[in-house]
């Protein structure tokens, strides 16, 4: 598959290094593609850079892993490149770097995911790989013996097959915690966020029931 990742920094450069191992293309989207050389370099030819804009037409899934303050600009920008598109939320508002949107996102009371989905019409927006702590992402993808969990919400079937694929691909159970009017629950604060959880630990920490096995039906 090819996979758009918009920024290269502790979460998409990880991402992308673990799907880039798994066999998929990946085009970095970043401000300076220079600054990401190194990491080509590494992943060879499985891995490109350039604008936002050209990471989400190339993709044929897009992964935007950036600070959650820039997604109205980033969404504007990327909107044409994205219709029909899954679109995968990776990033995480912070009242100290991110500001208003803190607020505004906080007031809706209806999660971060839901937000970011008002923000690209047309697309098929999952709120997913924002709750794993960078290193861990990076260091525990396959775990032995237990794989840790992958939480996930979004309100498209298609969409959350295709990033629980791409959580298998990187090392991880993925697990659906329900529709975008979930996703509060893989926010800053909530019980599992930041938490190296197995899927049993993930279900046990939201009180979901057992037919939320991190399935692709």
């Amino acid at each position: 598959m090819k996979i758009g990742i918009i920024g290269a920094g502790n979460i998409g450069g990880t991402l992308g290094r673990l799907w880039v191992q798994a066999g998929h293309h990946v085009r970095f989207g970043v401000r300076d593609p220079e600054r990401v050389l190194p990491l080509l370099d590494e992943l060879g030819s499985g891995a490109s850079a350039g604008s936002a804009r050209a990471a989400a037409a190339y993709g044929d899934l897009v992964v935007y892993a950036g600070p959650y303050g820039a997604w109205p600009e980033v969404a504007e920008d990327i909107l044409s490149s994205i219709q029909g598109k899954t679109v995968a939320d990776a990033a995480n508002p912070y009242p100290e770097r991110d500001g208003a949107i803190t607020d505004i996102v906080a007031r809706t009371g209806r999660g971060a995911g839901l937000y970011t989905a008002g923000l690209l019409p047309g697309a098929h927006v999952v709120k997913a790989f924002n709750t794993i702590y960078w290193l861990d992402l990076r260091d525990k993808a396959f775990a032995p013996g237990r794989l840790l969990a992958m939480p996930m919400a979004g309100d498209d079937a298609a969409a959350l097959r295709a990033i629980a694929d791409l959580a298998t691909d990187a090392g991880f159970e993925p697990v659906v915690i329900g529709g975008l009017d979930r996703s509060g629950d893989l926010d800053p604060g909530s019980p599992i966020y930041a938490k190296s959880f197995t899927a049993d630990q993930v279900r046990a920490a939201l009180a979901l029931n057992s037919n939320h096995h991190g399935d692709r039906s």
